[in-house]
């Protein structure tokens, strides 16, 4: 019979998490990584707001100015945490390769998921930290108005989610190559495929549909294609920037798949950008850690026979 206890008691107490977390503060490089983060966000809120209080139109006012200024900010933020988590979670087991270590957590009673949850925790760990130096910077906004709460915790759910994604996608390129400079080259890829890569394309898809639609000749606004639908920095900007959401059927969504034309379908429930954005990066991250233990699990099988 399964232990299923016994088996979570292992998932939370993972000594990987203690070990990789205790080693990267107790370097400069976390510190520094902090305060280059801060630097660069904090550069780009002061950057802004001067140049906002100084050219916005009067009509604006402050809370006008403060819901830019937070909309600029989430956007810059979840930018810098998508630069960062390849760099931070690509090397956790390609590391463990080129330090000769792998092989003992391999032949140890540490599992796989043992391993990759281990890894992802203690990268997720460290960008949660990034995200958390910056609340106070955020909470500066609130003194202009503009934002509700609502917003607020939105955006930093995405952006959780985000960096969740981004170190997760940079695990599983880890666990598929031994060099580490491979591995973060080719995350890097993934995630700028992923983010700049999906909104390019859903711009130009979603022109192809809408220049063969009946709304180019009538002037109305177009339908996001899903992809774009999907993008996380999409979905931000949707919440922050448009009052209606950019929300859509789930028929209509099919239809922008499907590239077909005719009248707009009203089927299915509505979706908002935020929403469908979070449900495919779950399931990336789900696809992800599933495949970096799929991937440790063939190493450890092809090397049993050599350990016995």
């Amino acid at each position: 019979m399964i232990d299923w206890r016994r088996r979570l008691r292992r998932i939370y107490r993972n000594p990987l998490i203690l070990k990789d977390g205790l080693a990267r503060m107790r370097s400069w490089w976390a510190p520094g990584v902090v305060a280059l983060y801060l630097a660069i966000l904090g550069l780009f809120a002061c950057l802004f707001f001067a140049l906002s209080l100084s050219t916005a139109p009067r009509a604006w006012g402050l809370a006008r100015v403060g819901s830019t200024a937070f909309a600029a900010l989430a956007l810059a933020q979840l930018g810098l945490v998508c630069l960062f988590a390849p760099g931070v979670a690509a090397g956790a087991i390609s590391g463990e390769r080129e330090r000769q270590t792998l092989d003992v957590l391999m032949v140890s009673g540490v599992t796989s998921l043992s391993v990759v949850w281990g890894k992802l925790v203690a990268s997720i760990a460290f960008l949660l930290l990034l995200i958390a130096s910056a609340l106070p910077l955020f909470a500066t906004v609130f003194l202009f108005g503009g934002i509700d709460v609502q917003q607020f915790v939105i955006t930093q759910v995405l952006t959780v989610v985000t960096a969740v994604t981004a170190g997760a996608l940079s695990l599983f390129w880890s666990a598929a190559f031994r060099r580490t400079l491979i591995s973060t080259v080719t995350a890097y890829a993934a995630t700028f495929a992923a983010t700049v890569g999906t909104l390019v394309l859903g711009a130009i898809l979603t022109q192809i549909a809408y220049t063969s639609s009946p709304a180019a000749r009538t002037g109305t606004p177009p339908d996001v294609h899903p992809i774009l639908f999907f993008n996380p920095g999409y979905a931000m900007g949707a919440l922050l920037l448009q009052p209606s959401g950019a929300q859509l059927h789930t028929g209509r969504l099919a239809q922008l798949v499907l590239l077909a034309t005719g009248p707009a379908s009203q089927s299915g429930p509505v979706i908002e950008p935020w929403q469908a954005a979070l449900t495919v990066q779950l399931a990336l991250v789900a696809v992800s850690f599933l495949g970096a233990v799929l991937l440790l699990r063939g190493r450890r099988g092809r090397e049993s026979p050599s350990a016995g």
